[in-house]
């Protein structure tokens, strides 16, 4: 199966909450910082995070990235 870049949004100081729904669902957490936390997981992992996760705003799926020079 294909794993994609979720990433769980969240109200600053809850990321730990957000990260032990995260280890309970059975995925692995790739990066905690202030106000996300992104793990990794296949389409099911979409889903059941979606409904199991209570402190998220919302699950992201990451599409791309890049890094900004200047604020132009």
């Amino acid at each position: 199966m294909q794993q994609f870049e979720l990433i769980a949004p969240c109200h600053f100081g809850m990321e730990s909450v957000v990260k032990n729904e995260i280890y309970d669902l059975g995925y692995e957490i790739s990066e905690v910082s202030d106000g996300r936390v992104t793990f990794t997981g296949d389409e099911e992992a979409i889903a059941r995070a979606n409904i199991g996760l209570r402190s998220a705003e919302r699950v992201l799926y990451k599409v791309g990235s890049f890094k900004a020079q200047n604020w132009d």
